[in-house]
């Protein structure tokens, strides 16, 4: 998701686009899904700007892992 992010793969809808495909992943896998709340949308923000700039991943996953993964997960 991060690197469809940052590679800019597509004119426009990058981040949607990350998303959606990493969410088919997650829910494939019994893992939930990915979204960001509203109230950790300026913070979410902050970070893959960062990430953009430094390409260094480790404080926007820990992020995501904390506060966007969201669902019923289940063993396969």
């Amino acid at each position: 998701m991060l690197y469809g992010m940052r590679a800019q793969l597509f004119w426009d809808g990058n981040k949607r686009t990350s998303t959606i495909c990493a969410n088919k992943i997650m829910i494939e896998n019994g893992a939930g899904i990915i979204k960001v709340p509203d109230s950790k949308l300026e913070e979410f923000n902050r970070l893959l700007s960062e990430f953009y700039t430094t390409n260094d991943t480790e404080k926007i996953k820990e992020f995501i892992y904390e506060n966007c993964i969201d669902g019923i997960t289940f063993e396969n």
